[in-house]
This record gives C-alpha cells, sequence and structure tokens, in this order.
C-alpha cells in the first residue's frame, strides 16, 4: 500500500489473546495465515486503516520467568483473570529478545499471508518498536555486551533489583526514570553509535514486514531524557537517534509510518525528529478530569501539532473507556475519534468491555458485549469515516451562554466533508448560541443528519439565519453531518 488518509484510525488488538480466543470459536487452531474472515470484514466495517498487532514477536522465556515469579503483578493477574494459572502467564510483549515473528503466530510466512489480507481491504499493518530496552535473554548479551549499560559492583550491590548478573559483570534493567526498572528488561546503551546503527538495521528490516511501527516510550532515547537518566554511570549520548533513524527507514520506504508512545511534554520534540504521529496523553487527561478550560486550551494549540498526534480513549495501557469516563464515556469518544489527528481504537472498546488486561496474560475473562456501545460506535464508525475527519481542516466554535459546551467544525470540502461536533461534559444541561455561517446554506433540516451519543433522546437544537442554537443534556454529545 501507497498512501493513508491524512488523519487515519488505527486499531490495537493483543495477538496472542485475539488469536487464543479465534481458536476456541473456530474449535481449530489459529494462526496468522488462517485468519478467518469475518475478522476483515469486522475491521472493514470499523472503517480502520491500520491495524496494531501488538506483542507479534517470539515470546522471551526469560521475560515469562520473570512475569510468573513477580509477586506484584500476580494481584492483577487475579483482579483481571480471577481464575488464572501459571499457564496463562507468558512474557511482556515489550520485553523482546529477537525481532522474530513467533513460531506460535505462524512465522514470518505467516505474517506476510496476513499483511496481504490486509491490503486486499485497503488496512495497513502496525507492529512493535520497543527502542529503550530488550529482554534478558537477548542474544546481544553474549555477542555485543557493549551494546548495554555495565553498573560498577558496588552499585549493583545498592540497587539488586535494577540490574542484571552476566559473566561476572551487571547490566542495568530498563527503566522510565519515575518508576521502578522493568527487571525483565535491559537497558540499551544509546552512547554506543554502533547501537543505533544495529538498531536502524532492526528498523529497516521491520520496514519489509510492516507498514509502520508504533514506538514504545519513544521520548526515553531522546538524547536530554537518556543522559539524565544515566549519567551518573559516567556515559553521554552524543548523537540523537530517531531523526537519522526516520530519515534512513523513509528514504527507502517513504510511506511507512512511526507512531511515538510519549509523555512528559515532549510531543512536540518528537514530531520535530520526523513523528509521524505522537501520543496525545494530555487530552485524555484532561477529558477524563473534565477540563474543560484546559481541552479548549489545548484544542487551540497550533495545527502543525494538532494534526500530528494520536488520540485515544483507552489502549492497553489505560483503564477501559467505560470505567475510566463512566457517564461520560461516549462523549469522551465522540470528542477523541472526531478531532484533528489520527485516532486509536483499543480492541473490546467498542463491545464495553470493562476488564483492563496485563499485557503478560494469554487469555481474558469472557464479557458480554454492551449492546448500546456496540451500536454506538457502529454510528461513530460512519462520522470517523467522514471526508472532514479524514482530511479535514479543524475549527474551534466559540458559543454565547454556556462555556462549558466544547464545540469544533471539521472540513475537507465537497458536501460530504463537513461536520460540526458539540460535547458537554459536566453533570448539568448546558445550551449556547453559535455564530456562524458554517449552516448558512442549509435550507431545512433535511439537509443534515444528527449524530446523538444516546440515539434514544431526541436532539434539541434550532437553526438560524445567522447561526444555530444548541441544547445538550448532562453528558450528552451532537454531531451535525452536512450534505
Amino acid at each position: 500500500m501507497a498512501m493513508w488518509h491524512k488523519f487515519p484510525c488505527i486499531y490495537e488488538v493483543h495477538t496472542r489473546v485475539w488469536l487464543g480466543e479465534l481458536a476456541l470459536k473456530m474449535g481449530e487452531p489459529i494462526t496468522l495465515a488462517n485468519v478467518p474472515e469475518m475478522e476483515f470484514l469486522r475491521w472493514k466495517e470499523l472503517k480502520v486503516d491500520f491495524l496494531w498487532l501488538m506483542g507479534v514477536w517470539e515470546e522471551s522465556a526469560a521475560a515469562q520467568a520473570c512475569a510468573l515469579r513477580h509477586q506484584g503483578l500476580w494481584a492483577e493477574y487475579r483482579r483481571a483473570l480471577p481464575d488464572v494459572e501459571e499457564s496463562d502467564v507468558a512474557a511482556s510483549p515489550f520485553a523482546v529478545a529477537s525481532y522474530t515473528v513467533s513460531q506460535a503466530f505462524g512465522g514470518e510466512s505467516a505474517l506476510l499471508k496476513f499483511r496481504r489480507k490486509l491490503e486486499q481491504y485497503g488496512i495497513g499493518l502496525l507492529l512493535d518498536f520497543v527502542p529503550n530496552h530488550v529482554a534478558r535473554d537477548c542474544e546481544w548479551l553474549k555477542t555485543h555486551a557493549e551494546y548495554f549499560i555495565a553498573v560498577p559492583e558496588h552499585i549493583a550491590r545498592q540497587r539488586p533489583n535494577e540490574v542484571v548478573s552476566h559473566e561476572g559483570q551487571y547490566f542495568a534493567c530498563g527503566k522510565d526514570p519515575y518508576f521502578p526498572a522493568w527487571t525483565d528488561t535491559l537497558q540499551l546503551n544509546y552512547a554506543n553509535t554502533a547501537l543505533h546503527t544495529a538498531m536502524r538495521d532492526v528498523l529497516k528490516r521491520m520496514a519489509t514486514l510492516c507498514d509502520g511501527v508504533r514506538c514504545d516510550m519513544a521520548m526515553l532515547i531522546l538524547r536530554d531524557i537518556f543522559n539524565r537518566s544515566w549519567g551518573e554511570m559516567g556515559i553521554e549520548m552524543k548523537e540523537e537517534f530517531w531523526k537519522r533513524a526516520i530519515e534512513e527507514v523513509k528514504s527507502e520506504f517513504p510511506h511507512f509510518l512511526f507512531i511515538a508512545e510519549a509523555y512528559w511534554d515532549t510531543e512536540w520534540t518528537l514530531q520535530q525528529h520526523g513523528f509521524d504521529f505522537v501520543y496525545d496523553k494530555r487530552l485524555y487527561d484532561r477529558i477524563k478530569g473534565r477540563d474543560i478550560g484546559g481541552l479548549k486550551a489545548h484544542l487551540c494549540a497550533d495545527v502543525r501539532y494538532q494534526q500530528k498526534l494520536i488520540r485515544f480513549v483507552e489502549n492497553h495501557d489505560e483503564a477501559r473507556a467505560l470505567t475510566a469516563f463512566g457517564a461520560n464515556h461516549r462523549v469522551a469518544a465522540l470528542l477523541t475519534h472526531t478531532a484533528m489527528g489520527a485516532h486509536l481504537l483499543h480492541d473490546g472498546e467498542s463491545e464495553g468491555r470493562r476488564i483492563k488486561l496485563p499485557v503478560q496474560l494469554r487469555r481474558r475473562t469472557a464479557e458480554e458485549p454492551d449492546q448500546d456501545t456496540v451500536d454506538f460506535y457502529h454510528r461513530l464508525s460512519h462520522l470517523w469515516n467522514n471526508a472532514a475527519v479524514k482530511n479535514g481542516d479543524f475549527r474551534l466554535l466559540e458559543g454565547y451562554s454556556s462555556q462549558h459546551i466544547i464545540a469544533f467544525e471539521r472540513k475537507s470540502g465537497g458536501h460530504t466533508g463537513h461536520i460540526l461536533v458539540f460535547v458537554n461534559l459536566t453533570s448539568e444541561p448546558c445550551e449556547s448560541y453559535y455564530p456562524s455561517l458554517a449552516l448558512s446554506h442549509v435550507a431545512d433540516y433535511e439537509h443534515i443528519e444528527v449524530f446523538v451519543t444516546d440515539k434514544r433522546k431526541s436532539p434539541q437544537f434550532e437553526l438560524y439565519q445567522g447561526g444555530f442554537l444548541v441544547r445538550l443534556r448532562p453528558n450528552e454529545g451532537l454531531a451535525f453531518i452536512v450534505r
């Protein structure tokens, strides 16, 4: 595939859980080579542009052993899967020993067959790239120990849970400086330029297998963050990694997509280094906190910044949307999935799943689909498939009366590429008049289609010659699709 929508819909799937459920459903082993047609039809119906297969790489035995003996994780396992057994526990997908497609999923040939099938449906394939660390049993520890961060013995003895011992040496576990070390991993040493070359080669190899990568914790290997995290070890990263890596990959694969998981106000920096899209956790947090002023300020940010963000109401790291947003889960989804930028849809989100699954588990608790949520997302998918959302401009609307309504316009030109969105995140009814010519050419109500978050309730609005009045119930959203 060559070209994508400007603002794609990306669907995240936990590969081993999904294939395991398919095998039970079909009554036969399922790999990536024989995924049933109904799955591709399901993604097509949801108007998905990219499928992110999370956790496709060969499982690390050492990381699995860590997951089994980590007592803190067992509490999470039991919460998500009350009848959990040791056989249900696998390695974290983000402790990668080798970028080799798991044989349990059919290996590389099965992945390529799956990718070709996706392409027939106009869907691209994304895979994981974990730049900061590898699993403890990565072969590089034997062949290229210089790719890792050696820890002096006196420091290792002070921090036994942050190091791995190998042939009389200690090496640092991967870490985020604000949290305990990931004990199933080894930290990569970006002070070593040979490692840069090796990781660029990994990316180039991946570009032959898929259409893009989701880069885990991408900000950790920005030079200033890496040096703040590891300077105490007497090492210094002198060259940035991302800019050159992305440029080299795109010189061979110009449409290859780079997505960054990122936090700590590093989004703009990573965009400047070449990322196509960067996580927008700030939007998520402000919706969850019902921070209306903060949301409006965020949505007023420079278009060059906003158009390279990826928005979400859930992913594998966050609580399920129905749990996180409660009564606001529909308005949160409406706002998130129609704002400017790419948007991420998590497997189970459109079915109303409530249980967050630790990434180490092989299976999940059965949950009956919430039919109201299924219907809502089916209707919402037609909205995010509108040309205005896929490719259009964005403009925040300011109305009179209530300042609690968040309103914006998306427009791409043409009669099918124009929508207006209004959301009320508060627990009080709101109304506002918008002096706008956006609907000035609409002769009557038949020329607009109305989307409401709860279809059982009638939308409340009035059209005038110079604008329109919108009334929203508590936790309600409304959209106009201009025909």
